[in-house]
């Protein structure tokens, strides 16, 4: 069988991909992942997957594939976690989704490193507080990277990261990394993306991701991944390729919120 190798800086960071890796597999049973055939001390083999990583003209596929992945786990598994705790699937943990954030997000934008930023700490602060009443999905690092497709089979590949998160917070990660990597997307497909998303958590009755929160959720991920720019084909930053109506949406849901 052909292998692809992950490599890892120390031996608690495969521990933690195993874990991600079997959760997902739990969590999300008809969705591809690749197997893991050999585990070493600072590496892991994987099955290779033939295909191609994502890109711009993937997006509305990818949202939808994400919108059924989150729906699932909130189903199976999430419904029962809480935003702002660990939670505990047999004997894995998932981080909360405030836990290491908040500190990063204020971290960064004290540094006055993220380029035109379009939310304060405070506003920060009173997204993570909204958040922790929401329904609780999962962050997976969506990046089109972190997809393999061949013809009509998409696989979910990289399983580094994994914490609790809102409904379409993943999604913005998707919509924002495609972005800093393609440049500006058309906002039609936008939507048609968050559509795309959408149809699968309201089949069941769920609330989904709204307008406002995408918004808030793209603006996350610009001040997390702005370090990134120009590594990891982060050509363009998210506060030159994000829509107008994104930051016009956050003002007018701001100013309501504080009425």
């Amino acid at each position: 069988m052909r292998t692809f190798t992950k490599t890892y800086a120390d031996p608690e960071a495969p521990r933690r991909a195993l874990d991600h890796h079997r959760w997902i597999a739990h969590a999300n049973p008809d969705v591809r992942i690749p197997a893991v055939v050999q585990v070493r001390p600072t590496a892991i083999d994987f099955e290779h997957i033939e295909g191609r990583h994502g890109t711009a003209g993937d997006l509305v596929t990818l949202a939808g594939l994400l919108g059924h992945q989150h729906t699932t786990a909130h189903i199976r598994d999430l419904h029962a976690a809480r935003m702002d705790a660990p939670h505990i699937s047999g004997d894995i943990t998932i981080a909360g989704f405030a836990d290491d954030r908040r500190g990063r997000l204020h971290h960064l934008l004290a540094s006055g490193s993220v380029p035109g930023p379009a939310l304060t700490r405070e506003a920060i602060d009173g997204w993570l507080e909204r958040a922790a009443m929401m329904p609780t999905v999962f962050y997976k690092d969506a990046n089109p990277r972190n997809f393999l497709i061949t013809g009509a089979d998409v696989a979910v590949i990289d399983f580094d990261s994994l914490t609790l998160a809102p409904f379409g917070y993943d999604l913005a990660k998707l919509v924002v990394s495609t972005a800093m990597a393609t440049g500006p997307l058309h906002e039609d497909a936008i939507r048609q993306a968050v559509d795309a998303y959408n149809r699968h958590p309201s089949r069941h009755g769920l609330p989904g991701c709204s307008w406002h929160e995408f918004a808030a959720w793209c603006e996350f991920h610009h001040i997390l991944t702005a370090p990134y720019l120009g590594t990891n084909n982060y050509r363009f930053s998210w506060h030159i390729a994000r829509p107008t109506y994104t930051t016009d949406t956050l003002r007018h849901f701001d100013k309501e919120w504080t009425l």
